[in-house]
């Protein structure tokens, strides 16, 4: 009897031990990738597929940048065959010129919200909060808009994308 009692103790200890040990891998973590001089992004979890659309994006952007390069923040409604293989249809990515720095944010619509306006207002709510540490110098330029649109474009037909610009009203 006491055998059996020393021996379930002894194995309850070990269960308990091995549990506490053990570190699950946490993959509500956003992906963030730093190209310094270049851009900054911050993908939603499990979104690192969509890193080669933004380095052909940022390829596309016309150089050399300088710190009074500003543009507002351009959404899209991306639609990757990549990412759709991983059971992501669609993500939503925003991008913006801060001081000659590219900012991306990426994320994966949330499928019980039926709104797209919803889904773009979280995106938004992102971006903000991730150039809020980075504050304009220079006035927004719309000239700058315009090559983010295109650069975003002429990067999706190179790889097959669809994209559709979402265009929001503040």
């Amino acid at each position: 009897m006491i055998e059996i009692t020393l021996a379930t103790i002894i194995i309850t200890i070990i269960i308990v031990l091995t549990i506490r040990n053990t570190k699950r891998a946490v993959l509500e973590n956003p992906v963030i990738l730093n190209r310094t001089g270049q851009y900054h992004a911050i993908l939603a979890p499990k979104l690192n597929i969509a890193q080669t659309f933004i380095e052909a994006i940022a390829k596309q952007i016309p150089g050399p940048r300088d710190e009074s390069q500003n543009s507002s923040t351009q959404c899209f409604e991306v639609r990757d065959p990549e990412a759709a293989k991983i059971s992501h249809d669609l993500y939503l990515l925003a991008i913006t010129m801060r001081n000659g720095m590219l900012y991306f944010q990426a994320i994966i619509p949330r499928p019980l919200i039926n709104d797209q306006d919803s889904h773009f207002s979280m995106l938004m709510e992102s971006a903000d909060a991730a150039l809020a540490h980075s504050p304009a110098t220079g006035a927004h330029n719309t000239e700058t808009d315009g090559y983010i649109i295109a650069a975003a474009g002429t990067a999706a037909r190179n790889l097959g994308i669809d994209i559709k610009q979402q265009v929001l009203s503040k």
